[in-house]
């Protein structure tokens, strides 16, 4: 996120994954107005969010994350902070080119990096579990991480990667603790899939049924500049991964809707597991799809996308008054999903991050720059539809910068990862909040980009964060 000035940001087109800001009149935006935005305290919990007991060595965002053996692995993404523009706005040396294991009981890390030659790897399967802004999605100990962008050292040229990669966990922790070739190596871990229906970054990955989702997103290719942009999908790709012959395989489905929607030209989007009905009053397994941008005019998208796996997704007419429009929270940040039963409603929060809106002195204002904010707020879907936003009363801890702008306040979310604790969950990944009785840890909050400054003005403004956060939820 380059500030160059206010004059220039007014007619500046900035396009990036999500992790800058743009200069957005409310007209800029899908609707001109939003939602109101409620107090927390009327939900039936509360989050308190506090600095784990450790950190980690380096900070990293825009990634992918699984979870086995009671590790987290993280894969791709960035060190750095937020990027510019120009000749090289996302240099090769500050991708994450190394997989790190942490131990969340003890703290422990341990990384290798890829180049490393007990990896088994080629130079070209380096570049593609080093990209920006993949898509992951864990099923078992295998996860599964498509596109995202960064460089090809062949040519010397920035793209999108068609390719979807599969990586066993189990051996992939090996190979970073242990090392050694052979059967521990990635590559013996590994199985990679070329399709251009892969060729997405910013976009978000789940399973629904059978059918894997890639949502929304763009292929966007060469380098960054103040003028440039992708192409955007406007649509949730399908596909079901399957093994055929022992090697990675996929069928490959009509994408929905089949006409590319304007609507759903979206990136760098926060999307959400959800509990919805059926026709029949019965629960499934769905999505909400949440803002993102760009619009045509360079603002942020504001009502949700509802997607059920079977027919097109649903967008709210934003015309109309009675339609939901998230104030806050809209790019890419830590979330977490839940849901009750006894309240029948599901609560998505949004953990930071990158917003339009925001309170200021107890006052909800906005602001056309996009600024980082520390504020955390719940978006509640009920089971026949209706969105309600509420902010929560806590936030994250006031840590201070002690390099670029000393003494600021860090603002934390953008490009995180939300790994949810051991706790009771549904099978697609939502937490049963009607089992949580007491106190607990529901998750940690890991990485991201920190920021010095609301709206930054140089890149020394910001820096991928090596903070660990745990995330308590206490019932009311």
């Amino acid at each position: 996120m380059k500030r160059i000035s206010i004059a220039f940001l007014r007619w500046l087109v900035a396009i990036s994954f999500g992790m800058m800001s743009v200069y957005a009149n409310a007209g800029d935006n899908q609707t001109d107005t939003l939602s109101p935005i409620l107090s927390g305290s009327e939900l039936p919990f509360q989050i308190v969010i506090e600095q784990a007991n450790f950190r980690l060595p380096v900070g990293f965002h825009s990634g992918v994350v699984g979870v086995s053996k009671g590790k987290w692995v993280f894969i791709a993404g960035r060190i750095n902070g937020l990027h510019g523009f120009g000749s090289d706005p996302f240099p090769p040396d500050q991708q994450n080119s190394s997989i790190y294991v942490v131990d969340f009981q003890t703290g422990a890390v341990n990384f290798r990096a890829l180049n490393d030659p007990s990896s088994g790897l080629s130079e070209q399967q380096i570049e593609t579990l080093s990209v920006t802004s993949p898509q992951g999605h864990q099923e078992g100990d295998t996860l599964y991480m498509t596109g995202g962008y960064g460089v090809d050292s062949s040519t010397g040229t920035y793209g999108t990667k068609p390719v979807l990669t599969a990586l066993y966990l189990p051996g992939i922790i090996d190979w970073v603790i242990k090392g050694g070739a052979g059967k521990n190596s990635v590559a013996k871990n590994m199985q990679q899939l070329y399709n251009q229906q892969f060729q997405i970054t910013g976009g978000r990955m789940y399973k629904l049924g059978n059918m894997t989702q890639l949502v929304f997103g763009q292929n966007f290719d060469g380098v960054y500049t103040t003028d440039s942009n992708g192409i955007y999908s406007k649509q949730v790709r399908q596909f079901v991964i399957k093994s055929v012959g022992g090697k990675l395989a996929a069928d490959y489905y009509s994408s929905m809707p089949a006409l590319p929607d304007p609507n759903f030209r979206r990136r760098d989007l926060n999307v959400i597991p959800t509990m919805l009905k059926d026709s029949n009053n019965l629960l499934q397994y769905g999505l909400v799809a949440y803002a993102g941008v760009f619009t045509l005019a360079s603002g942020v998208w504001t009502v949700p996308v509802v997607i059920n796996g079977v027919n097109d997704p649903v967008m709210a007419d934003p015309n109309s008054p009675s339609s939901f429009k998230q104030g806050m929270n809209q790019y890419v940040c830590a979330t977490a999903s839940l849901y009750s039963g006894k309240n029948a409603s599901n609560y998505h929060i949004f953990f930071g991050g990158i917003s339009y809106g925001f309170y200021q002195n107890g006052v909800f204002t906005t602001d056309s720059g996009i600024p980082f904010i520390n504020q955390v707020t719940t978006v509640k879907m009920d089971m026949n539809g209706n969105f309600t936003q509420y902010l929560m009363p806590n936030q994250y801890p006031t840590i201070l910068s002690t390099a670029s702008n000393p003494g600021n306040a860090l603002l934390f979310g953008a490009g995180a990862y939300f790994i949810p604790n051991n706790i009771p969950q549904y099978p697609n990944k939502v937490i049963n909040l009607d089992a949580i009785k007491q106190s607990t840890v529901i998750g940690y909050i890991v990485g991201g980009i920190q920021s010095t400054l609301p709206n930054t003005n140089v890149d020394s403004d910001s820096a991928a964060s090596p903070y660990v956060f745990k995330v308590t939820l206490v019932p009311n």
